[in-house]
């Protein structure tokens, strides 16, 4: 979810929701102005930053009110992980910008003066003071014994956070392989204040909130953007380089529209390639011999799918198969074909190996949220935690946390049990699909601890604010219902059990005998069988019914049975 102003000025318009169907012969934008709507002519912005080119829209259209969803010269050329930027925000996982770009779509531009109606009024706006009084309590109150930047609410607050301690020396810097555990130490910190009090030009907030989740910064001689969350940190840690260096090569990525998470990481695997000889100067020709000013090189030739910039263009996964000569060894921090968060752990949490393992956002953020992810060593502090944890849709969630200890019987990886890590890993993907189902922010709802929106007060925002009658039950089940038509659609396309593993090295210690578990209990626990395939009961019991047809129809399913045929050899499913 995009967050910023774009959404509800789309509303304002009169809209809840945009289409694209077909694709354009020449690259185009929409001009969306309330009930008139254009297809209009953007040849002259092929190849503009996706920042310019929604200040050269907004001046075109004498509108500078106008809200821009762009892309940049990486969703124009397809590459795998391109961005749709969009003011104070964007969305990035999952290639969405290329998506677009080869609609011919460069943007989509909306402005909305209209009126909002809302059914009940009174009971909604009393519910949104009952919110903004919480976060009020919750910005005062921050949860102790986790780490600075879950202790609040929001997107984790990394552009008001200078200690950076945890996240560099945690998380693996370079290709997802190094890891400094002394980095960290006062002359770091000092450097890195001075950098992000001289670049941040000030914090800044979506629409309506009152949190300020982002910030305006501003390299000297470069324009100014927007940045939020890890982005801060995902150059400077792939480059091995320093605070300065990563946000000012942000800057150039936001315009060309890139993934801040996989663009970094496909540009260190590359150096990691040409450093062990698979890669070699004739594939990098003209590249300086300067670390950061290759990263510079690097970003320009995939952005433009220009010489080896054409194959890394395409993340690492299909990079590797591409150039072999055992690249794939060094694609080694995907799931589901996509790059992940560059972190690498000691023992196996049982929890994450779920949410990592299954997870279909393809990120572990759109995934992991209300439950903590590592327990509090004492039980006081256990104890104290769950007194106002209100939000928990059942009360067994806090004697799972109660009990569960760092060490012990009760320690990972056989604590939390396997169902009762279903149960966990369930709770927190539902808040997320309906965050995305609602347009909500997953920062004050599915991603923080004891956020202000959840299972409990969501019905009856949805009851009162849209008129629909819904309750706890109901929703839980159109949740459910979202997430298992997801799930269809990727079976639909070849994904299976054999799909649903986290990287292999993310964790030292791994149990073969009780991941296997995990995932048979959890494939019960949703429905779907030992394949990972929805079973025709649980699609037909979910109004699914068109989609069991289909899958039997193409075998994918057979008719009077749950279980999948076996592949042929070419490793397809029967169409």
């Amino acid at each position: 979810m995009m967050g910023g102003f774009w959404a509800p000025e789309l509303k304002y318009a009169g809209y809840d929701k945009v289409i694209l169907r077909g694709q354009s012969p020449d690259l185009v934008y929409i001009w969306i102005n309330n009930d008139k709507v254009e297809i209009r002519d953007a040849s002259h912005l092929q190849g503009k930053g996706a920042t310019e080119t929604a200040e050269l829209i907004r001046q075109e259209l004498k509108e500078p009110k106008a809200q821009v969803a762009a892309i940049g010269l990486a969703g124009e050329n397809r590459v795998f992980f391109a961005s749709i930027e969009q003011g104070r925000s964007s969305a990035s996982r999952l290639g969405i910008g290329a998506v677009m770009g080869d609609k011919g779509v460069k943007a989509v531009v909306v402005r909305g003066t209209g009126d909002i109606n809302i059914a009940q009024p009174a009971e909604y706006m009393a519910l949104c003071n009952e919110v903004l009084e919480y976060i009020k309590f919750r910005n005062q109150n921050p949860i102790p014994g986790v780490m600075t930047i879950l202790q609040g609410l929001g997107s984790p607050q990394e552009m008001q956070t200078h200690d950076e301690k945890w996240h560099t020396e945690n998380f693996m810097w370079g290709n997802s392989r190094v890891r400094r555990r002394d980095f960290w130490n006062d002359d770091v910190k000092k450097a890195w204040t001075q950098t992000l009090e001289n670049m941040r030009t000030r914090l800044i907030s979506c629409y309506n909130c009152p949190m300020k989740c982002a910030a305006t910064i501003s390299p000297p001689g470069k324009p100014t953007y927007m940045m939020k969350c890890f982005s801060k940190l995902t150059y400077t840690m792939a480059a091995m380089s320093d605070l300065d260096f990563g946000l000012k090569i942000a800057q150039h990525a936001t315009e060309y529209g890139v993934d801040a998470f996989s663009a970094p990481q496909v540009m260190a695997f590359a150096l990691e390639l040409y450093e062990n000889g698979i890669l070699t100067d004739k594939d990098f020709p003209g590249m300086p011999s300067d670390n950061e000013e290759r990263f510079y090189w690097l970003l320009d030739r995939i952005v433009r799918r220009e010489g080896i910039g054409d194959v890394l263009a395409n993340g690492t996964y299909w990079a590797a198969k591409e150039i072999g000569k055992g690249a794939e060894a060094y694609a080694h921090n995907n799931i589901k074909k996509h790059e992940q968060l560059p972190l690498k752990l000691s023992m196996l949490n049982p929890v994450y190996f779920l949410m990592y393992a299954t997870g279909e956002k393809i990120n572990i953020t759109q995934i992991e949220g209300q439950f903590p992810q590592m327990p509090y060593p004492k039980r006081e502090h256990r104890e104290a935690f769950v007194k106002d944890w209100f939000q928990v849709p059942d009360e067994k969630f806090k004697q799972y946390f109660l009990d569960w200890e760092l060490r012990g019987e009760n320690s990972n990886p056989y604590y939390p049990t396997a169902q009762m890590s279903c149960d966990i890993v369930d709770w927190q993907e539902k808040m997320h699909y309906i965050d995305d189902a609602l347009g909500m922010c997953a920062g004050l709802s599915s991603f923080p601890l004891k956020p202000p929106y959840h299972i409990h007060n969501y019905p009856k925002f949805i009851s009162s604010g849209a008129g629909i009658d819904m309750d706890e039950d109901k929703l839980s089940q159109a949740a459910k219902r979202y997430r298992t038509l997801v799930r269809a659609i990727n079976i639909s396309r070849g994904m299976r059990r054999k799909d649903d593993k986290p990287p292999e090295d993310h964790w030292k210690k791994r149990f073969p005998e009780l991941e296997e578990e995990l995932l048979d209990t959890y494939y019960k626990f949703k429905g779907w069988n030992s394949d990972g395939i929805p079973t025709k009961e649980s699609l037909d019991e979910l109004g699914l019914n068109y989609v069991s047809e289909d899958f039997i129809r193409r075998g994918i399913l057979a008719d009077g049975e749950d279980a999948s045929p076996k592949e042929n050899s070419a490793g397809k499913v029967p169409e």
